[in-house]
């Protein structure tokens, strides 16, 4: 499908100093166009073929700035039926600063989980290896998704607690409460430690559909581990986010002598 539109400075054209990668030049070019209105939301974007031949540009410069327009809201590609402009503003994205223990675990509370399932499991050895724990331990499981204030779908959530402790109550009456919190309320255990593993991933087909997004697209990983003041994990939590949408920020104060 040709896209009639007005002639605007080409990639070739701008700057292609070596301290800005030709994939960011492209992106940014592109994002401008988009905001401006050259493309208009809802209608087509220039195919791969298009853009290559109009800015001269390699398929994996073209592709990583295709992929960073995906990411950031602006257009929304598809296998077979091409690409078409979806905004003339980034997405929404929610960003979770940490500089302290009370930061780090703050955002439970200013979120809410809906609680899908509630069973027990035994840990095989890939999920005890994921969650860095003893296999075949025995756990009290819970999965949900949380929800951002504004009612958008933020994560899926999977918590694990110690089947040694207390059996969990129903999951609604936890209300806004995170679990680690009602076992240290409930069960008596005192929260001393807490360790996190952050990784890439790609969304299975059960958390695609539960964020509204597809299988495979890039999400991001929080393992969280909460240590008692015996040095035992006595709940571990597992966080999955859409990458495009979820910013995890950590600052550290460092002192000087």
């Amino acid at each position: 499908m040709a896209i009639s539109r007005r002639r605007a400075k080409s990639f070739s054209e701008t700057d292609t100093s070596a301290a800005t990668p030709r994939h960011e030049q492209l992106y940014l070019l592109l994002r401008a166009q988009i905001e401006s209105g050259e493309f208009p939301v809802g209608g087509p974007f220039p195919t791969e073929e298009q853009l290559r031949a109009e800015h001269l540009v390699s398929r994996y410069a073209l592709r990583e700035a295709l992929q960073r327009l995906e990411s950031d809201g602006f257009i929304r590609r598809r296998r077979g039926s091409g690409s078409s402009v979806i905004s003339r503003t980034p997405a929404h994205v929610f960003r979770h600063a940490a500089s302290s223990q009370e930061d780090l675990l703050s955002y439970a509370f200013v979120t809410r989980v809906v609680w899908h399932e509630s069973r027990l499991i035994r840990t095989d050895g890939r999920l005890a290896r994921l969650l860095g724990c003893d296999e075949l331990r025995q756990w009290q499981y819970l999965r949900g998704t949380r929800y951002e204030e504004n009612g958008e779908p933020l994560g899926v959530v999977q918590v694990y607690v110690d089947a040694g402790l207390p059996p969990l109550p129903n999951p609604s009456e936890f209300e806004d409460s995170p679990v680690y919190r009602w076992v240290e309320q409930n069960c008596g255990v005192e929260l001393v430690g807490l360790s996190q593993d952050i990784m890439a991933k790609p969304l299975t087909t059960a958390e695609a559909e539960l964020l509204n997004d597809r299988p495979g697209a890039s999400a991001l990983q929080i393992v969280r581990r909460y240590f008692d003041s015996t040095n035992a994990i006595y709940v571990i939590s597992v966080n999955s986010y859409r990458s495009h949408d979820f910013v995890y920020n950590i600052r550290s104060q460092l002192r000087r002598d």
